[in-house]
């Protein structure tokens, strides 16, 4: 099939692009600020395609990836890699603990066990790249075609769309959206990913597939600001309130997209956790006891914040992201300077501005 030309290591890194932190930034941006917000997505996704081009072209270009780079100052991005490590993990294993949590019924203490379902999966497929990047793919164009049969379902109001806004109370739900479209663990993967790739191969692959990522991205802000806007509801009410509007199909459609997000992003961070290990901590772990120590550090938070403390899984998705956001202006100063006489001045200039932009956002969420 002609399709199967454009998956590879874009199919891969474009999954991060629709994580359960995705979910949650999309959904509280339209929750709370309807249309307003849809801008920041579409910016940042195509900010993104470049961003993701740019980290392909540096391993092509370098023979190696970011972190083997960034390895001879380790010291200094230790910190900032555990984090997006942590906080990328937090927000898949909300998404997984939500999805069996709504599709199933099962309470959320007891999800968040069974939630480690993903180490399992990572163990089956290990070492087949060429079966893992399908089933990836896979997923992605589930969780996308139950975004179009929503919007089919929902029927927005196109004329409501051009309302761009940014005031001082969405800064913060914009930093968020920032984080959880260019995520920083995308762009380390992708420069691992890409290399020995073909550049005109590594420029198809990453164009249509991040192109594809950012409609879904936008596909989900839209379904929430015509669905929930002005609702009081967390991501687990979605389908409670979907259902009556829709019909049980678009609510159960909601729910399998994120558990399906859950699961494949959780797939696909851990291979940077198992690069991390390798490089800036000279351990080599395979991907199912990487995924597994990043899960047990996670385990009992999740659980107390969302069981014991109370905590809306909405906030803790949109607090990692905001987290991420924090960090990704380190690591696209880092993707420029490497980029450097691998990629024209536009796309160095795009670097740089992307690195000011989210900067300027999670400043601007602080105040």
């Amino acid at each position: 099939m002609r399709l199967l030309r454009f998956l590879g290591p874009a199919t891969i890194v474009s999954v991060a692009y629709i994580d359960p932190g995705n979910f949650g930034a999309n959904i509280e941006a339209g929750r709370s600020f309807g249309f307003a917000l849809l801008w920041v997505v579409l910016l940042s996704g195509f900010l993104a395609i470049a961003i993701q081009y740019v980290a392909g072209m540096v391993g092509i270009a370098r023979g190696v990836g970011l972190l083997s780079l960034m390895a001879r100052h380790k010291k200094w991005f230790t910190p900032v890699v555990i984090t997006i490590v942590l906080a990328t993990d937090m927000a898949e294993y909300m998404g997984v603990i939500l999805g069996l949590h709504l599709l199933f019924g099962i309470p959320i203490e007891m999800a968040a066990v069974v939630g480690v379902i993903d180490v399992v999966i990572l163990a089956i497929l290990a070492d087949k790249r060429e079966l893992f990047v399908k089933v990836i793919g896979s997923m992605v164009v589930a969780v996308g075609v139950s975004f179009i049969v929503q919007l089919y379902y929902i029927k927005p109001e196109l004329s409501a769309l051009a309302a761009p806004s940014l005031t001082g109370e969405a800064a913060l739900v914009a930093a968020a959206i920032v984080g959880a479209t260019i995520m920083p663990h995308a762009v380390l993967l992708h420069s691992h990913l890409a290399v020995g790739q073909a550049r005109r191969e590594h420029l198809h692959q990453t164009a249509f597939n991040l192109f594809g990522v950012t409609f879904i991205n936008a596909a989900i802000l839209i379904t929430s600001a015509q669905v929930l806007h002005g609702v009081d509801a967390d991501i687990q009410d979605v389908p409670r309130i979907l259902e009556p509007l829709y019909g049980p199909l678009s609510a159960m459609l909601f729910s399998l997209a994120l558990l399906f997000a859950g699961i494949s992003s959780s797939a696909v961070s851990v291979e940077v956790g198992v690069l991390a290990a390798r490089y800036l901590f000279d351990r080599r772990l395979n991907m199912w006891k990487a995924r597994l120590a990043a899960r047990g550090f996670n385990l009992m938070p999740a659980v107390l914040a969302v069981g014991a403390l109370g905590a809306s899984p909405l906030e803790i998705l949109v607090y990692t992201q905001a987290a991420l956001a924090a960090t990704l202006p380190v690591i696209l100063v880092v993707l420029w300077y490497f980029a450097r006489g691998v990629v024209n001045r536009w796309l160095s200039i795009a670097t740089a501005a992307s690195a000011v932009y989210a900067g300027l956002l999670v400043i601007m969420s602080l105040f």
